[in-house]
């Protein structure tokens, strides 16, 4: 029972203290704006019906006209389209690979002092 009366007395201290922070803090000031904002939109969100889902065909130009083989095989005979592989890859051995340093550049450095 204690531990609820706290809370209630933590609560009230609390609820005393925001006209003093609305008056004179104005980073709780804009976030009480945003929330309530924030706060209301959800609300307004919940009061609308769902968007219904529309039974949209699909173009022609993707309707298959016959069936196809199961995916990762090749149809009919035909060769199987290349891979492209990366030079850089999981596994892949960087033997061949040379690393040259970056280009030198002036970010990060202090311009000289007779620079206007």
């Amino acid at each position: 029972m204690s531990m609820l009366v706290s809370a209630r007395t933590w609560f009230r201290r609390q609820l005393a203290a925001v006209p003093f922070a609305w008056h004179y803090d104005p980073v709780f000031r804009w976030a009480t704006i945003g929330a309530a904002i924030a706060i209301a939109v959800f609300l307004l969100r919940l009061s609308e019906p769902p968007a219904p889902h529309s039974q949209t065909p699909a173009p022609a130009s993707f309707v298959l006209t016959e069936p196809g083989s199961a995916y990762g095989t090749s149809a009919a005979g035909a060769p199987p389209a290349p891979v492209m592989v990366p030079k850089i890859a999981p596994g892949r051995s960087l033997a061949g690979m040379t690393v040259t340093p970056a280009p030198e550049d002036q970010f990060g450095t202090a311009p000289p002092a007779n620079h206007k």
